[in-house]
């Protein structure tokens, strides 16, 4: 993984707190398991940021501001690292400034709060890695549903024309305290989608939280529509731990190295406090486990590659080549349409008038075009079907065959907002529609610039360098015209134009205006399989004092949002810890 925030857990032995765990999206469900627990744990939370809702405000607590944190060429933020990549080899050598939470919650305080589980298929992949049948999907399923606490839709904000439709069987009886729901907004250009869906042979399912994902419909949020706002780890579960518990909360203080004895156990970690001149540096000590989920934070502190830590004098603790390997990430393509159906491009226009009545909708009654996400009304699954299928080579096909049947290859999303060109008037409307490989094929690293974890890791997220992933979107590409022209919502193309149409045409269209949408996964692969949490019984280096935290999850899943595999399955990682 590359994020910076930091997973750890080791007493203060100063102030008798057995546990302190980073504020990031695992970390604080993490605490508060444990937190919670009647044998009394006493725990403390240690992030680098602070709390969003000062840092950030309701760019980051409104539901309809959620693309506020993530657009790139925004000013500066105190939530978000914003950690240039290397150039792009295949995206025409581009940087790219990759969004990672800096805040309690971390990317769950940055993400579109898109909410959809893995496949079936995809979880026995999983547990037939680890050698372990408890990740199947019958058996990971219970802890998805102790999780969240689903809210049905409310059609007295959502039009009750998108009739949704959900299995549930499989968000009930209401766990938490992760809220889910459909928000309290959705465009009508959802509509027209759903049944350009149907026209190009994709047919609708009974949710995207089933266990099952090819086909469409619209998807679930991490937001509380109580008060139409984002539910991170931090509201979901930090604060519940704040208000019931003696958990203790350190903000603003960074993990600088894990220090080791002389037979690599983890005595505590060495930490900084920002914003104090000279810089305070003072050590958290520990008589029981240190958990991380910071591949950086593992390199300086001498775990790694040789010739990397050998590169920063780091001394070496236990060579480890797989330290920032095995990066997964899906590579995006989107297309922008005028269109005749109302969209958030007033609102990211800063239009006044719509603004404020906007506003006024939703503090009124938490509704209208800032109440939801911005998208999901209609996404779309699938394996390229024939004949876009028979233009993948050989090769491509065999590697795709090696994933499970009920895995998808591409998903077919809407975005409400959208560029728009410079002429663009007060009454305009446009939208984004895109593709993402959720099956891609190149992989990517990350590793240290230095030996100090001020400065930003080096992240080569390596999109697009697989032949096979090209061959893929270029067929993605054509299917989301395809969707887009049988709804019937463009007015005309904006972005790219109708004249990109040869093959040629778009994987140059491909190279310079592709990206991504942060979901990186797997780049603490230790080796195969790489599972120190997942099946601890594999032999590693280390003591039981030093483990890895969900975030490090042995593959991605059609489930391509990161967020997805860690929360629900704290309460399994709280219960190893306290065994």
């Amino acid at each position: 993984m590359i994020t910076l925030y930091i997973l750890f857990s080791f007493p203060f032995d100063h102030v008798d707190i057995r546990k302190v765990i980073g504020g990031g999206t695992a970390g604080n469900a993490i605490a508060t398991r444990l937190a919670l627990d009647p044998a009394g744990y006493s725990v403390a939370v240690v992030e680098t940021g602070s709390f969003y809702e000062l840092d950030n405000s309701n760019r980051t607590t409104v539901a309809g501001y959620d693309y506020y944190s993530v657009q790139p060429n925004t000013p500066p933020s105190f939530v978000n690292y914003n950690i240039p990549t290397v150039p792009q080899a295949g995206y025409n050598n581009r940087i790219f400034e990759y969004a990672q939470g800096r805040t309690f919650g971390g990317s769950s305080a940055l993400n579109y709060m898109a909410y959809h589980r893995p496949t079936i298929g995809s979880m026995q992949m999983w547990a037939d890695a680890v050698e372990d049948q408890d990740w199947t999907w019958d058996n990971v399923l219970p802890f998805y549903k102790k999780s969240v606490n689903f809210h049905p839709p409310d059609y007295s904000k959502i039009n009750p024309q998108f009739d949704i439709q959900y299995d549930e069987s499989v968000l009930t009886p209401p766990g938490g305290p992760i809220q889910l729901s459909y928000g309290n907004h959705m465009f009508d250009y959802g509509l027209a989608l759903q049944d350009g869906f149907e026209r190009i042979g994709i047919a609708a399912i009974n949710g995207s939280n089933a266990g099952k994902l090819i086909g469409y419909g619209p998807q679930t949020a991490t937001l509380n529509p109580v008060g139409a706002t984002r539910d991170s780890s931090k509201t979901s579960f930090l604060e519940f731990a704040m208000q019931n518990t003696n958990i203790k909360i350190y903000q603003r203080t960074t993990a600088k190295r894990i220090l080791f004895d002389g037979n690599k156990k983890a005595t505590g970690v060495i930490v900084e406090m920002q914003g104090v001149h000279p810089t305070a540096q003072y050590t958290l000590s520990t008589q029981r486990e240190v958990i991380v989920s910071a591949g950086a934070l593992l390199m300086v502190s001498g775990i790694g590659p040789r010739a990397t830590l050998e590169d920063f004098n780091i001394p070496l603790v236990a060579e480890s080549q797989g330290v920032g390997q095995n990066m997964w990430d899906q590579p995006w393509i989107s297309l922008a349409y005028k269109t005749a159906y109302e969209t958030q491009t007033q609102i990211i226009l800063n239009n006044p008038d719509v603004t404020a009545a906007a506003v006024n909708q939703y503090l009124a009654n938490q509704s209208g075009l800032i109440a939801g996400i911005g998208g999901g009304e209609s996404v779309g699954w699938e394996k390229l079907p024939f004949p876009s299928r028979a233009s993948l080579s050989n090769t491509t096909l065999a590697l795709l065959s090696r994933f499970p049947s009920d895995w998808p290859e591409i998903e077919l999303d809407p975005l409400a907002y959208s560029p728009v060109p410079s002429n663009v008037s007060s009454t305009d409307h446009y939208i984004t529609t895109g593709a993402c490989l959720v099956a891609p094929l190149s992989r990517g690293n990350m590793t240290i610039a230095s030996n100090d974890t001020n400065d930003h890791p080096v992240i080569d997220p390596g999109w697009m360098t697989h032949p096979g992933d090209m061959e893929i979107m270029v067929q993605a590409f054509k299917r989301v015209r395809e969707w887009v022209d049988a709804s019937g919502i463009a007015i005309e193309a904006y972005e790219p134009s109708a004249d990109v149409s040869t093959d040629a045409q778009i994987v140059e269209f491909i190279r310079e205006n592709g990206g991504f949408i942060y979901h990186p996964t797997s780049s603490c692969e230790w080796s195969y399989p790489f599972a120190l949490l997942f099946a601890l019984n594999l032999p590693h280096p280390f003591s039981t004092r030093f483990l890895f935290s969900a975030v490090s999850i042995i593959t991605m899943t059609p489930a391509h949002l990161p967020h997805l595999l860690i929360l629900p399955f704290t309460p399994h990682l709280a219960s190893v810890l306290k065994s």
